[in-house]
């Protein structure tokens, strides 16, 4: 199912009432969050859970799509039904019915004219790098581990040449069906704690795997396998080949999508109140 296909809303269903689902989950079971032929995308256990506790067919429409292995903290989709709105029935039945690794965090009703990507006003993506070679368990699911290292201040330094509007052509997967591969990202951050490192993406959209491969080309320059001040040469070039790794899928996360608010800072983000994973 093309993503195109995904958004359409149900035959004789347009005038039903519109509800918003906020939902987290752990990437690495599921084929990304786009519906799979065999069933394997986040939004087929959506689906299959509320087409159950609904009792008809529905067609959820998402944010985003993440790739195969990664994680969303606070993925956004809307669904139709007439059936009467219950919240807590409704968050119970859900958490009854989809696999540990998928949580509800809220259900509401929206506007009539809202549409999970198509309102949204910009993303916000964080990849975590655990670096050294001491190995925390808890931790290792939702990070790239760097038993070499780096200094996460080149990451910092460099990764400012990203910030602004581009052609991202040399950052996405050569596979990417967008029609366009300019995008704006209006921020990048750096943040360490001891081992851990963030990595902070901010922007309007966002092509197949760009963030991953914007990281995985910093990684590379931070371990001095590419020289430094190369990120503008390689978006002028807009071909993959040219620049770096694409970093693996589960040390990146969606972390929110913007609506009316406006794309925050990323302070703002690491400062919002409510249940963060203290890492």
């Amino acid at each position: 199912m093309s993503l195109e296909d995904a958004e359409r809303p149900e035959p004789g269903r347009e005038a039903l009432p519109l509800y918003r689902i906020t939902l987290g989950y752990r990437g690495g079971p599921f084929e990304g969050w786009q519906s799979q032929p065999g069933g394997t995308g986040v939004q087929d256990h959506l689906e299959k859970a509320l087409r159950t506790m609904l009792r008809h067919d529905v067609r959820v429409a998402g944010a985003s799509r993440t790739d195969s292995g990664v994680h969303a903290e606070r993925q956004v989709a809307s669904f139709r039904t007439a059936v009467p709105f219950d919240e807590r029935k409704w968050l119970k039945s859900l958490h009854g019915l989809l696999p540990p690794e998928i949580g509800i965090l809220t259900i509401a009703a929206a506007p009539a004219e809202f549409h999970p990507a198509f309102s949204a006003s910009g993303k916000a993506y964080r990849y975590r790098l655990w670096l050294g070679v001491a190995r925390n368990p808890f931790v290792l699911p939702y990070v790239w581990s760097l038993y070499q290292g780096l200094d996460a201040s080149i990451l910092a330094v460099e990764a400012q040449a990203f910030v602004g509007t581009h052609d991202y052509t040399s950052f996405c997967a050569v596979d990417s069906g967008a029609k366009t591969r300019t995008r704006t990202v209006t921020e990048v951050a750096v943040y360490q704690s001891g081992p851990l490192v963030d990595i902070w993406v901010t922007g309007h959209g966002f092509l197949k795997q760009m963030v991953r491969t914007m990281v995985g080309t910093l990684v590379d320059i931070a371990q001095g396998r590419r020289p430094r001040g190369q990120v503008a040469e390689i978006l002028a070039c807009r071909d993959r080949t040219r620049a770096g790794q694409t970093a693996p899928a589960q040390g990146l996360a969606l972390v929110e999508v913007f609506y009316e608010e406006g794309i925050r800072t990323v302070r703002e983000i690491r400062e919002r109140e409510g249940f963060r994973i203290p890492l």
